[in-house]
């Protein structure tokens, strides 16, 4: 009866737990009881002795920094302890007892520490470190930027101008340390610290940020943003690490800035944990970016009739911006660009300089209601087009016009406006979801207008330097064109090509009216990922939204790729997604198919590696 009895106890761990170290031909106590427990993963947190004895007298620089990095760790469940260097001279630094160590701002290291490092890093720990790691030597001389080359896989390129302040950080989107954090989103970081800029050479090292601003710094964009880098990640040895270029306590800002940079230091300490991940990507198909064609309809508006072809053509399809004025008086116009795309009413709802200003201020909430619901009213007697998107006037809008765009049916809002991200922002207002489009790259007003590019090559690269920008970032590149700019005969050739490269770099060109649909429902999956034991990985998504998504691909980072795995449902007949393997990246990419409304699914990933 007690071998009946432990045989159906096995058959529920197994249930639960998947595969596990227990048969009876290899039983242990140790591996039985890791069945129960997860292993606990401990922080050491660096306290630089070396590095403040060369700072100024009385600063509180790395004192700071590490009381921030206990916040953050313990925040995160971490167990932490402080150490200094004369700890690791102990040799207390051990895979077994700390499977993290946080060097925050370490300047200063010894021959002997580096080594220290290097090796605990060899044999399978993971580091986090922030700053010029490493640059000067215990007692306070230049070392140079030898760490980063060996350690990180990267060279130094700049320290970053302090001027103005501060500077922003642009990150990647579509990985592990970013996953739940806004494609393109701009991080702001205060200068009061020299920020760090490498470039990445090897491939064990991926790049994940850039402090390349292009509305402020010279250049070309490609090469200045691979040569920026401002965080990545990578392996060496069997240990992991992930480098900031700034120091945590330089994060400035608004509450979603600190929301953002808790995430980031979430999802780092997370990888390092070597535990599996999974996130939802940002675009259909596994595509790495997305577009859409915004045209202005202003003035010499018979240059419209130049695009049409070249829609037509390449099969796209665009929003065109109109005001309630034109609309009326070229009314014929306009009813033909509804066979082209879909129209979205230029509406005034007051003017302000900027989102500080405090002289100016937009319309009341009333006012804008009847601004909206007034311009579409307007288009639907002039033209008959249903207008589901607005662009404010003057750009800026506030929360009054998303009350406002939500009472009077309009689905999307695009500006001209730079904001924090170059995704759009998904807002729910009562029961009804606006999406946001703001400006993510230069148009022809500055490229044609203000550069005063008349050539057809100049033109194109320039256009084509912010595409590849968008395709590394991974966003939406708004592609906002003029009749009177680029869409004069003279110019039209450019967006020809524009096309034309969209297609060779496979970027997903869409409708607002389709991606304002993919995004709201890409805003409805929930997803929750757990580990069970060392080989086992539970995917729950849900779908809970009121529309059935015709797709979800959710790539699922692993420590190492595994060598074989088997996908299971929890309830029988639940469909299993298709996979798509990419071994270089240890990547598993999951395609969930048919998730109906209110549907969840849950998947178990049993692997061996």
């Amino acid at each position: 009866m007690m071998v009946l009895s432990i045989f159906i106890y096995n058959y529920i761990l197994q249930g639960v737990f998947g595969a596990y170290a227990f048969s009876s031909n290899s039983f242990s106590f140790e591996s039985f009881a890791k069945i129960f427990s997860q292993d606990q993963i401990k922080i050491a947190i660096l306290y630089s002795r070396q590095t403040e004895n060369y700072l100024p007298k009385g600063s509180t620089w790395v004192k700071d920094n590490v009381a921030a990095w206990e916040r953050y760790a313990a925040g995160n469940k971490y167990p932490i302890t402080v150490i200094t260097e004369d700890d690791l001279e102990k040799g207390i630094l051990t895979t077994e007892d700390f499977q993290i160590l946080i060097l925050p701002s370490v300047k200063a290291l010894s021959d002997r520490e580096v080594l220290t490092i290097k090796d605990y890093l060899d044999r399978g720990g993971n580091i986090l470190a922030t700053g010029a790691t490493g640059t000067f030597s215990s007692d306070g001389k230049w070392r140079g930027w030898e760490f980063f080359k060996e350690v990180y896989g990267t060279v130094f390129t700049k320290e970053i101008s302090k001027f103005p302040s501060p500077r922003l950080l642009t990150l990647k989107g579509a990985s592990p340390i970013t996953s739940d954090i806004p494609t393109g989103f701009r991080l702001k970081i205060a200068t009061w610290d020299n920020m760090v800029a490498t470039k990445v050479l090897d491939p064990r090292t991926q790049q994940l940020s850039f402090w390349y601003d292009f509305k402020l710094d010279s250049g070309l964009v490609k090469e200045e943003v691979l040569n920026t880098s401002g965080l990545c990640f990578g392996t060496y040895g069997k240990g992991r690490f992930v480098w900031y270029g700034f120091d945590i306590i330089t994060v400035v800002g608004q509450r979603e800035e600190f929301v953002v940079l808790d995430k980031l230091i979430r999802n780092s300490l997370y990888w390092l944990s070597k535990k599996p991940s999974a996130y939802i990507v940002d675009w259909p198909g596994n595509k790495k970016a997305a577009a859409i064609v915004v045209a202005s309809v202003g003035e010499e508006p018979e240059n419209i009739k130049n695009l049409l072809p070249l829609l037509s053509s390449s099969g796209i399809k665009a929003t065109f911006l109109v005001d309630g004025a034109s609309a009326s008086s070229s009314s014929n116009l306009i009813k033909s660009l509804s066979g082209y795309g879909d129209v979205a009413g230029v509406v005034d709802i007051g003017f302000m300089n900027s989102v500080n200003d405090t002289v100016n201020k937009l319309d009341k909430l009333e006012i804008q209601s009847a601004d909206f619901s007034g311009a579409i009213k307007t288009f639907k007697t002039s033209t008959g087009t249903k207008v589901q998107g607005i662009k404010p006037l003057y750009g800026l809008f506030d929360d009054n016009s998303l009350m406002a765009a939500a009472s009077s049916g309009v689905k999307y809002i695009i500006t001209d406006s730079l904001t924090d991200r170059s995704v759009p922002k998904y807002v729910v207002k009562g029961e009804e979801a606006i999406i946001t489009v703001t400006k993510t790259v230069r148009d022809d007003k500055e490229i044609v207008g203000k550069y005063g590019l008349k050539d057809h090559d100049f033109q194109l690269y320039t256009y084509l330097e912010d595409v590849d920008r968008l395709l590394f970032e991974g966003g939406l590149y708004v592609l906002k064109l003029h009749t009177n700019y680029q869409l004069k005969p003279e110019n039209i050739a450019v967006v020809k090509d524009i096309f034309k490269y969209f297609k060779e770099k496979d970027i997903w060109v869409t409708s607002m009216p389709v991606l304002y649909n993919w995004w709201t429902n890409k805003n409805k999956v929930e997803l929750r990922v757990e580990a069970r034991g060392s080989t086992r990985m539970v995917i729950a998504v849900s779908n809970v939204g009121t529309t059935n998504l015709k797709e979800v691909l959710i790539p699922v980072d692993f420590t190492s790729m595994p060598g074989t795995y088997k996908i299971s449902s929890e309830i029988i007949n639940t469909p299993l997604p298709e996979t798509e393997i990419n071994r270089e990246l240890k990547k598993l990419t999951l395609r969930v198919k048919d998730l109906k409304s209110s549907e969840s699914r849950i998947y178990y990933i049993d692997y061996k590696n």
